[in-house]
C-alpha cells in the first residue's frame, strides 16, 4: 500500500511511536480521518474544530495551530505520487518515562499525520451493505463519550467482529436505552415516509463531518429531515437507508438484521450522493484558490 507519514514534521513512508508512548499504551490520544477529493483535502476545518473539542474532552492541549496543522498536511501531500489520499491526523497526549495510569506533568504532545493512496473515484454502491444490530451496547456518554474521537475504539471494534461473527458487514449500535446511535464507523441514515431520520447527538454519537454536510444539504433543498431517536423495531418500514463516513461518505444498506430494505440505493440515496460529490467538488476549488492566492 501507498504510504506517508509524517511524524512530528519528519515525513517518511514508515514511522515509529516509543512504547511508552499514552497512545500506544492506553489509546490516549485524539484523531480525525479525512480524505481528499480531486486532490484536494476536504472538510478539513471542521475536522479540526472537532480535533479541539475531543482534546479538550481529553483534557489535551494542543500545541499548534490549525494553520500549522494544515500545512503539514499539505506538504505531505505534495509528496504523493498517488491522486486521492486517506488522511488521518493523530494527537497523542506524550511519551512517559515510566508506565503509569496518571499522566506525568509537562508532557509534550506529539502530532502524527498518514496519508495513505484510495481509490482515485468514489463511487456509489450498488450493492449496499448487511447491517445487524449488535448486542454490543454503546460507550455510555458519561463514561466515555462517542461524541469525543479518541483512539480507544475497543467498544467499536468488538461490535464490529461480533457483526461479522454473524455474516454480516458491520453493527448497528444500541445505548443503554435500547435506542439506535450509529455504526462502528459511521452515522446512520433513514428514509421512512419520504422523510430523511438520523439520530441525534444525545443518545451517544460521534458528530460526523460528513452528516454535517448532508445535513446542509437537505436543508438547502428543502428536504424533509429530522433527527429522532429510533428503537429497531422503527427500522422494519424504512424506505432506504445508508451510512455516512469521511471516507466512505455514503454507503447504502441493503439489510439490517433479516429485513430486506425495498430499495438499494435509494431514490432519495442517491440524489444526496450526486449533490455531496458537486459540494466537495466546490470546496476544492475554493481550496486550490486560497493556495493560490497564498503563494502569490
Amino acid at each position: 500500500m501507498s504510504l506517508l507519514t509524517n511524524l512530528n514534521g519528519v515525513i517518511a513512508a514508515s514511522a515509529t511511536v516509543s512504547v511508552l508512548d499514552r497512545g500506544f499504551l492506553y489509546g490516549d490520544n485524539i484523531y480525525e480521518v479525512v480524505r481528499t477529493f480531486q486532490g484536494r483535502h476536504f472538510g478539513l476545518q471542521e475536522h479540526l474544530d472537532r480535533l479541539r473539542q475531543s482534546a479538550a474532552y481529553l483534557y489535551i492541549d494542543v500545541p499548534w495551530s490549525d494553520q500549522h496543522i494544515q500545512a503539514e498536511v499539505e506538504r505531505t501531500l505534495q509528496q504523493a505520487t498517488w491522486q486521492e489520499s486517506y488522511i488521518r491526523i493523530v494527537v497523542s497526549r506524550g511519551t512517559e518515562t515510566k508506565i503509569s495510569l496518571q499522566p506525568s506533568p509537562g508532557l509534550q504532545p506529539s502530532l502524527l499525520i498518514v496519508a495513505s493512496e484510495i481509490s482515485p473515484e468514489p463511487v456509489l454502491s450498488e450493492k449496499g451493505i448487511h447491517l445487524v444490530i449488535g448486542k454490543r451496547r454503546r460507550n455510555d456518554r458519561q463514561a466515555l463519550s462517542p461524541a469525543a474521537k479518541t483512539g480507544n475504539y475497543l467498544n467499536n471494534i468488538l461490535a464490529l467482529l461480533e457483526a461479522q461473527q454473524q455474516g454480516a458487514e458491520d453493527a448497528l449500535m444500541l445505548n443503554q436505552q435500547g435506542e439506535i446511535t450509529e455504526a462502528t464507523t459511521s452515522n446512520l441514515w433513514v428514509v421512512r415516509e419520504g422523510v430523511v431520520q438520523t439520530p441525534p447527538p444525545e443518545v451517544g454519537i460521534l458528530k460526523g463531518i460528513t452528516r454535517h454536510f448532508l445535513w446542509q444539504i437537505l436543508q438547502t433543498h428543502d428536504i424533509p429531515c429530522e433527527e429522532v431517536i429510533l428503537k429497531p423495531e422503527d427500522l422494519w418500514s424504512v424506505e432506504e437507508a445508508f451510512l455516512s463516513s469521511s471516507v466512505r461518505l455514503m454507503m447504502p444498506v441493503n439489510q439490517i438484521n433479516q429485513y430486506q430494505l425495498p430499495q438499494c440505493p435509494g431514490k432519495i440515496t442517491r440524489f444526496l450522493w450526486g449533490e455531496f460529490l458537486h459540494l466537495m467538488a466546490q470546496e476544492g476549488h475554493a481550496v486550490a484558490k486560497n493556495t493560490e492566492s497564498v503563494r502569490v
